[in-house]
């Protein structure tokens, strides 16, 4: 019996060890990368996209890009984890890949036009109907959340500029969206933690 407690006493201890030895050796990287300590992992999905909306995909894509890059983030390569994914595949995904974020943009993107009648010269009309929603779920957290941004107008189509939409969409995401280019939740030095100032996630059904 003692035999075997020193056994479990003495795996437990390699095991620590090993774990701690390992972080060390992260944390080295990470500086020698010019990481900080405190640096994380994000794994950035593509936008997943209903209708016509690949515009707003790119814009999507590029305004995610600049939140999450060096040196406050490191993104990981997305490949094996791209596909036909819904929000409740990220706590997964954050296991498999080892990230301590994972991101998924989904927009909902739909633009109609409707002709004038044969003697208006007026402008066509166009309607919009857009929803996008960055799913983030985050190792510490308890659950995916969502914050969205949602556009929806009839306007003569010589004033719409979708990026100016996409400007509108964004402005609602980012009220509560919790991560910052520069974050708000951890130190800006290269090692330790401060109180957490984001918003409070928005939970939706």
């Amino acid at each position: 019996m003692k035999k075997l407690m020193t056994f479990i006493l003495v795996l437990f201890f390699s095991l620590s060890a090993a774990l701690l030895s390992e972080a060390s050796d992260t944390r080295e990287m990470n500086r020698k990368m010019g990481y900080f300590d405190n640096t994380r992992t994000v794994l950035l999905l593509s936008p997943r996209v209903s209708g016509n909306g690949g515009e707003a995909a790119s814009y999507v894509k590029g305004e995610m890009k600049q939140i999450f890059r060096y040196p406050y983030y490191r993104t990981l390569d997305t490949t094996g984890y791209e596909g036909a994914l819904t929000p409740a595949d990220l706590p997964r995904l954050a296991d498999e890949s080892g990230a301590d974020i994972v991101v998924l943009p989904v927009i909902q993107w739909q633009q109609w036009i409707f002709h004038r009648f044969l003697f208006d010269d007026g402008d066509d009309i166009i309607q919009t109907r857009a929803v996008v929603d960055i799913y983030s779920y985050k190792k510490t957290d308890e659950a995916v959340r969502d914050d969205r941004g949602t556009y929806f107008a009839t306007e003569d189509e010589g004033t719409v500029r979708n990026v100016y939409i996409l400007d509108d969409i964004m402005k609602k995401v980012y009220k509560t969206f919790p991560y910052r280019r520069v974050p708000t939740d951890v130190s800006r030095s290269l090692t330790g933690e401060t109180e957490d100032k984001t918003p409070k996630a928005v939970m939706k059904s």
